[in-house]
């Protein structure tokens, strides 16, 4: 409970599906009600496929938060991965909240399951007392399936109680969608006989039947009568209608919002609860013999204005994309996101993915949601505010408002590559326009998001490699690719009479390195570069050319200021001796060449290194200590 407010979580996939929409509208009301109030946690995918990654999309039932839902409703049926499932189940068990599943029973859990076994039986009693069929064919889902063969087993059961015997074993699989559904009707077509009826698992495969069979000069209802199951908005809008059965979603959500009354009352509750159905005629069998236009009109409207909404939504993303990639500042996002006008959105995203030097597609990089969120954008408020961090426990700004507004919470996962990238927090209007929005806001954000990510780090690496190629691994300092690179440059900004071509080198780096090893000759290398280094700033630039060969180009104002060059190397070096673990003392030879602006540096350069070896050859040879 969220302070004084019942809060019921529901688990899902697809909430812009038609059917699930539909059970989440009657659920929203049938809550809000009774004073509670409903969190959606979905993903855009079913979870079909067999390659399960740790994170990305699956990384959205994570947020639930059961300091305050009081009850996980888990849309078990259409969730695809029964891991998925069982670990959320666990989740909520864990915590000490009750679980209700739809559709897949599981141990300790309310489950709630439609009685589709009962639109099967429906349909073969209304061919067969009705139509007067004597001959029939089923097609059910995936062969092996658990839901798919209880259908079976009703289908064949009420076949028997007519003694159809023929009809018994003429058992195709269409597995739920047409691709099957197309082979299943080539496998009918090749019978001795067309059956009378053909009884469809769902509408899908009987929409994909009939339109095979028109195909080939077959009719229904006329030479076949055809029935689906699910009662969905294309059975309606077919030629001919299909005729079908379906689940009441009002009923279902009174029977969910009763049981939870109960539950927050410590009343007992059934294992289980059955939602029937109601059987749906149309044309299909015939029932229904004129042409009504107004369904097929409604659904190709809907189909019209959906597609027109999704193609406006990814044309608004398209014109935004080069934008939002070509911002370097994240602080940039807000401002371009905003010209997209989002009702009622909330986009949070990994505050590591605004970190360029990290790869997020790196193995073994985090597969999670960081512990801190950056909202990025947020309807209503300010940009100038945005973006801002939260912590990931927080869910997201203004939470306490939203969860007193009617409206159900809609959280839905950004995934790139199976990596979860951050999360939208979406509380739109409770109708299907609003919510057919939530996939392609999902999927367009997080390819945009994840895309840029990938272009910041991949900017990373190119600066790292191109500082690479102009610096020294040793010393940082630029080597003499780099240091001629830059200086073109840095010869035309400086506005100076004068410059100070100066080469400085190590005394005695091959004895150190013979008595020390070239570890300690390294040290000694590294000692030298910082002195160098010391004399750098705006008016100069500092390089390693060799193995112990320093060079610094310098602008002056006054040739007399050269020799403050020689004394910031060797105070350097006085200085910090002390500091270092060097075994030996470290000095430096030191040649300076001053010309005018205009000068040849190659040539300046050749003479501050004649100047550098004069300097050497004169020093005394001395003992290593």
């Amino acid at each position: 409970m969220y302070q004084d407010i019942p809060v019921i979580g529901l688990s899902m996939v697809r909430a812009d599906d038609e059917r699930n929409f539909n059970l989440i509208e009657a659920l929203a009301k049938k809550i809000h009600a009774v004073g509670a109030r409903l969190m959606i946690y979905q993903s855009t995918t079913d979870m079909f496929w067999q390659y399960k990654p740790e994170g990305g999309e699956r990384m959205i039932y994570n947020l639930v938060d059961y300091s305050y839902v009081d009850l996980m409703i888990v849309f078990s049926e259409i969730i695809n991965d029964d891991e998925l499932i069982d670990s959320i189940i666990a989740n909520a068990k864990a915590h000490g909240k009750p679980v209700f599943t739809i559709g897949k029973p599981r141990p300790g859990c309310t489950n709630f399951d439609f009685l589709y076994v009962d639109g099967i039986e429906r349909a073969v009693r209304h061919v067969v007392e009705k139509h007067n069929c004597k001959e029939l064919c089923f097609v059910a889902g995936p062969e092996g399936e658990t839901t798919s063969e209880a259908r079976i087993r009703k289908y064949k059961e009420t076949v028997s109680e007519y003694d159809l015997t023929d009809s018994l074993n003429r058992i195709f699989y269409g597995g739920y969608w047409s691709e099957p559904a197309k082979i299943a009707a080539a496998d009918i077509l090749k019978l001795e006989k067309l059956p009378d009826a053909i009884v469809c698992a769902n509408d899908i495969m009987a929409i994909t039947i009939t339109d095979v069979f028109h195909a080939k000069g077959i009719r229904v209802p006329e030479d076949v009568i055809l029935t689906g199951l699910d009662d969905t908005i294309e059975a309606h809008a077919n030629v001919p209608s299909i005729t079908t059965s379906g689940c009441d979603m009002n009923e279902l959500a009174d029977m969910i919002v009763s049981a939870f009354q109960k539950a927050m009352n410590s009343e007992a509750l059934e294992d289980e609860y059955l939602c029937h159905f109601s059987f749906v005629e149309g044309q299909s069998c015939g029932c229904r013999e004129n042409l009504d236009s107004l369904p097929l009109s409604n659904y190709l409207k809907y189909n019209i204005t959906k597609q027109n909404e999704k193609l406006f939504v990814e044309q608004s993303f398209h014109s935004i994309y080069e934008n939002i990639l070509n911002s370097p500042d994240p602080k940039q996002l807000p401002a371009i996101l905003d010209s997209m006008h989002f009702g009622s959105m909330m986009i949070m995203v990994n505050e590591d993915g605004f970190r360029r030097n990290l790869n997020p597609l790196a193995e073994g990089y985090r597969v999670g949601f960081d512990t801190r969120q950056r909202v990025i954008y947020q309807s209503g408020r300010d940009i100038s505010e945005l973006p801002v961090t939260i912590n990931l426990s927080e869910l997201c700004p203004e939470f306490d408002r939203l969860i007193r507004q009617e409206r159900p919470i809609i959280l839905s996962p950004l995934s790139f590559f199976s990596r979860a990238i951050g999360y939208l927090v979406y509380t739109p209007k409770v109708d299907n326009q609003h919510y057919h929005m939530v996939m392609p806001y999902t999927n367009s954000l997080s390819e945009i998001i994840g895309c840029y990510s990938m272009v910041r780090h991949l900017e990373f690496n190119a600066e790292q490699m191109d500082r690479m190629a102009r610096h020294d691994y040793l010393t940082d300092l630029y080597n003499r690719t780099g240091f001629y690179s830059v200086l073109p440059k840095f010869l035309r900004r400086s506005d100076t009479p004068f410059y100070a071509v100066t080469t400085v080198d190590m005394d005695g780096l091959k004895l150190v390195n013979d008595k020390y090893g070239h570890e300690t000759g390294d040290l000694a290398i590294r000692y030298i570069s910082r002195a160098v280094a010391a004399v750098g700033d705006d008016s100069s630039i500092c390089g390693r050319f060799g193995g112990d060969e320093f060079v610094i180009c310098k602008a002056l104002k006054n040739r007399e200021d050269a020799e403050k060059i020689r004394e910031k190397i060797q105070g350097y070096l006085n200085e910090h001796r002390s500091n270092t673990s060097l075994p030996c003392e470290v000095t430096a030879s030191i040649g300076i060449c001053v010309m005018e602006a205009g000068f040849d540096f190659d040539e300046a350069l050749k003479s501050s290194d004649e100047r550098m070896y004069k300097e050497k050859s004169g020093k005394k040879n001395r003992r290593m200590e």
